[in-house]
């Protein structure tokens, strides 16, 4: 097991363990957030296998994005490993590399998607939750016969994989770890800060992302902006994927500030009620100057939920910004 833990479950339960944050954050955070992609991605794998039209796995992939953003932020451990959060969720796609990668599977009727083990092997560009978007979404993958079909079977079946084997891998092992950090024979996190410094990392690089990403990339700039650059335009859920996100850090913070930071709290709920208020689905209204100022406000509130944790929770966990995996993606 990759994430084997030096200690018995017996040592484990002996032993002290991290503050009660990072232990809230694991037990109603990140255990039920991947337990929930694992069982969303599985339903989605059986739909496909019992209809693979793009009407009838719409539905369960709009299900699997839901549960992913609920943990797509805990880009470290299991995620991180074997480049599974890449392969699960490649995007932004600055070059166009998942259109034209899968356009040449298609072409090339190419059979390294017959088995499990060579779909994996697959550029991380035709694989995840990006990639079915383009096959469920885009007029240019429409009617692609048995082969089409076939492709879409085996990434539904890769990405319930990887949810699998990240769940698994947290079940056993790593929650264990990150719970009992410091502890001897954890040679996984060697400090309570570690573990609280990973959590917060997190925390902070998921905000940043919305803000630069999400919403940065379809604002492009004032002379230029550029709608289709949001995410998961083409199934309109550009303006969902920033709520649900947001949401999701909201509650890491939560869990993480067990002693109460009321400024973070305001701070995210401002981010919170403009999400939900925008009413923009693919942000097509950044092309309009008042559109793009509702979108600039939203982008200034994420912000400064960012900065206000960083001045506030920060210090209450004993830590400050530091680096995650997907800091220069």
């Amino acid at each position: 097991m990759k994430y084997a833990v030096a200690f018995t479950i017996g040592l484990a339960i002996a032993a002290g363990s991290v503050a009660a944050g990072v232990e809230q954050a694991i037990d109603d955070q990140i255990l039920p957030g991947y337990a929930a992609f694992s069982d969303a991605t599985a339903a989605l794998r059986q739909t496909a296998m019992n209809d693979c039209t793009a009407a009838a796995i719409r539905p369960d992939w709009n299900g699997a994005m839901d549960a992913w953003l609920g943990v797509g932020h805990l880009r470290f451990g299991p995620a991180e490993a074997e480049g599974r959060a890449t392969a699960i969720a490649f995007w932004p796609d600055t070059r166009g590399a998942t259109a034209r990668t899968l356009a040449d599977l298609l072409i090339a009727r190419d059979p390294v998607i017959d088995t499990p083990e060579g779909t994996a092997t697959l550029s991380v560009a035709a694989r995840g939750l990006y990639a079915l978007e383009l096959l469920l979404y885009d007029p240019q993958f429409d009617d692609n016969g048995a082969y089409g079909c076939a492709l879409l079977r085996a990434l539904t079946t890769d990405l319930a994989a990887m949810a699998a084997s990240i769940e698994d891998e947290w079940q056993n092992g790593y929650a264990d770890a990150l719970r009992h950090a410091g502890d001897p024979g954890n040679d996984v996190f060697l400090s309570e800060r570690e573990a609280r410094q990973t959590l917060f990392t997190a925390l902070l690089t998921g905000l940043e992302f919305i803000a630069d990403q999400r919403l940065g990339r379809p604002m492009g700039t004032f002379e230029r902006p550029r709608p289709a650059r949001a995410e998961s335009w083409r199934a309109g859920r550009s303006q969902r994927n920033v709520i649900l996100s947001l949401r999701a850090l909201s509650g890491l913070a939560d869990a993480l500030a067990d002693s109460g930071t009321p400024r973070t709290d305001a701070a995210f709920s401002r981010a919170m009620d403009l999400a939900d208020t925008l009413d923009d689905p693919v942000f097509g209204a950044v092309v309009d100057p008042t559109g793009r100022l509702r979108v600039e406000v939203l982008q200034q509130a994420v912000r400064d939920a960012r900065e206000t944790a960083l001045m506030e929770l920060g210090p209450a966990l004993g830590v400050s910004a530091g680096f995650n995996s997907a800091d220069g993606d």
